[in-house]
């Protein structure tokens, strides 16, 4: 569950960043499996669609595409770890947010009431 857009931008910062942190590529644009291309280099794949929040980074194609590299390839550590621990939880978003989405998986899994149906 993500609340913000803030935080999309953060999630799939921190899927553009992963062939990086486990050593499968030493740029971005070197792995594949990820929209980092269309986004940064504004190749056409089929099946990225750019999602209305990419529009934040520029009015034109090439100031976007280099923002957004610039945002990717940046030290982002604190907040890196800061997504680690949210994801972890499954819940991205604010205090009041992540605060009713927990409760609500919580009561989700809490057992029924009543003897159970045969």
């Amino acid at each position: 569950m993500i609340e913000k857009e803030s935080y999309l931008l953060e999630c799939g910062r921190y899927v553009e960043r992963n062939p990086l942190r486990v050593g499968l590529v030493e740029d971005p644009k070197n792995y594949p499996w990820t929209s980092y291309r269309v986004y940064a280099y504004g190749e056409h794949d089929g099946i990225t669609d750019q999602h209305d929040v990419y529009e934040s980074f520029g009015k034109k194609p090439f100031q976007r595409e280099r923002a957004y590299r610039d945002y990717v390839l940046s030290r982002r550590d604190r907040e890196e770890q800061e997504l680690r621990v949210k994801m972890g939880r499954g819940v991205l978003g604010g205090g009041d947010f992540g605060e009713l989405i927990e409760k609500q998986i919580v009561e989700s899994q809490r057992p029924k009431r009543g003897r159970p149906r045969k």
